[in-house]
């Protein structure tokens, strides 16, 4: 089957712009720098998780569904964008956030309110608990729905499934072919990574135009382990929905622990110091659980000399503006304190 074939629902603004990053290129001496601008994908402040929604939604409508139900963390960007996209297409969105109902609702969590998701919360002791604990109460939240009359489509943690795949396939020959259009050969494609959806989207679009970029995900938290396998075994399901007969490997898979920090939403210092330099350079904002630690790696393999600052780069925007609303609670006491100074 060709990628073309696979039912999808246009809903993001795309292509979304591929530009270089003048200011940030001259601060960090990396002549070529450029940012794939999935911050500006549009609805409900966007983000890149509308590609893997344009192919989900499409396949729960195709199952008759009349109810979202999906889970993340308290200011997850995934369920912000799923509740946008589904109330776009007057689905009801049902959504089991892990972590402790906050006193006050602000970002993501804000944005989900405001747009009539029913919320549910689980706590637990970390994200892998709190998925198997969202994966029950979603079942069982479905089974009451469903009795009530109404059909319910379930989406995993970030919509990564080889359906939801499918939208990071199709960006990266997007971006395969913005590229040509600029006369830039990439050699590295940088992004967070977290439930690995989008890595192992973009290595099966590497796979269809046989090209020989390199993509690293800085990972933004410790779970789904062993991680990389997970990624390769999603790559290799996507692949054989397009009839790839070729399989993917962990050799394939290329991701850094190194930029985590204490943990996932936890700040860290290089991410906060990362989200200052884009800002007051490019006033392109980051956010402090995912693109904020991924610009971090992308300077921090730099200075490592991991990667030469003759390559020419791409910083992946996965989007997450709406979090750094929530101020203190993630970006940390010392940030807030600075920024006063």
């Amino acid at each position: 089957m060709k990628i073309e074939e696979i039912p999808r629902i246009r809903i993001g603004r795309l292509p979304t712009p591929l530009e270089k990053l003048e200011n940030l290129s001259k601060a960090i001496g990396v002549p070529e720098l450029y940012i794939k601008r999935d911050d500006m994908t549009g609805i409900g402040y966007g983000g890149n998780k509308i590609r893997k929604l344009e192919y989900l939604l499409a396949d729960a409508l195709s199952k008759k569904a009349d109810t979202i139900i999906t889970t993340g963390g308290v200011q997850s960007n995934f369920t912000r964008e799923t509740t946008a996209c589904a109330t776009k297409l007057g689905l009801k969105t049902v959504l089991v956030l892990i972590g402790n109902e906050p006193e006050e609702y602000r970002g993501n969590l804000l944005l989900e309110k405001l747009m009539g998701a029913e919320i549910h919360f689980v706590s637990a002791k970390n994200l892998d608990e709190g998925a198997e604990k969202a994966g029950k109460l979603m079942r069982s939240l479905s089974k009451k729905l469903e009795k009530e009359g109404n059909r319910c489509y379930i989406m995993p943690v970030g919509g990564a499934t080889p359906i939801g795949c499918m939208g990071f396939t199709n960006a990266f020959l997007e971006i395969n072919s913005q590229a040509k259009d600029l006369d830039i050969k990439v050699d590295y494609l940088i992004f967070a990574t977290g439930s690995g959806g989008t890595q192992a989207g973009l290595l099966v679009g590497k796979r269809i135009v046989n090209s020989d970029v390199n993509i690293i995900g800085i990972r933004v938290g410790r779970m789904f382990e062993p991680f990389n396998r997970m990624i390769a075994e999603m790559a290799e399901k996507t692949g054989e929905l397009l009839g790839m007969k070729k399989s993917f490997s962990e050799k394939d898979v290329v991701t850094y622990s190194d930029f985590i920090g204490e943990g996932y939403d936890i700040p860290t210092r290089e991410a906060n110091n990362a989200i200052k330099l884009m800002a007051r350079t490019e006033a392109i904002i980051l956010d402090p659980v995912y693109t904020g630690k991924a610009m971090a790696g992308l300077i921090g393999l730099i200075d490592r000399g991991e990667i030469s600052k003759d390559d020419t780069i791409v910083f992946w925007h996965t989007g997450g503006d709406p979090t750094i609303f929530v101020g203190e609670e993630l970006l940390g006491k010392e940030f807030m304190e600075n920024l006063r100074e």
